[in-house]
């Protein structure tokens, strides 16, 4: 029996093993496949436009050009990173 026609392709990736756990770690707490939740974190990130890397790094260094030491910095940037634009 053929199967049914999609407009969906094949992609293969290899990626590291660490990233591998991390997946299969998300796709157990969601309860989907890792497919599933590949397709969603690209679709996710992708349907977005990708973001800006420079303007965030422009928004970040804003953020923090009042800090004291870099230290300081670093540890607000990880308080107000942005994590809820991949889950």
């Amino acid at each position: 029996m053929a199967r049914p026609k999609t407009d969906s392709t094949v992609l293969t990736l290899r990626v590291p093993a660490s990233l591998d756990r991390r997946l299969a770690r998300e796709a157990r707490r969601r309860r989907q496949t890792r497919s599933e939740v590949a397709r969603a974190i690209l679709e996710a990130e992708l349907g977005t436009g990708g973001g800006d890397l420079a303007a965030e790094a422009r928004r970040q260094s804003l953020l923090v050009r009042r800090r004291a030491s870099e230290r300081k910095a670093i540890e607000f940037i990880l308080d107000v990173a942005d994590t809820t634009r991949r889950g």
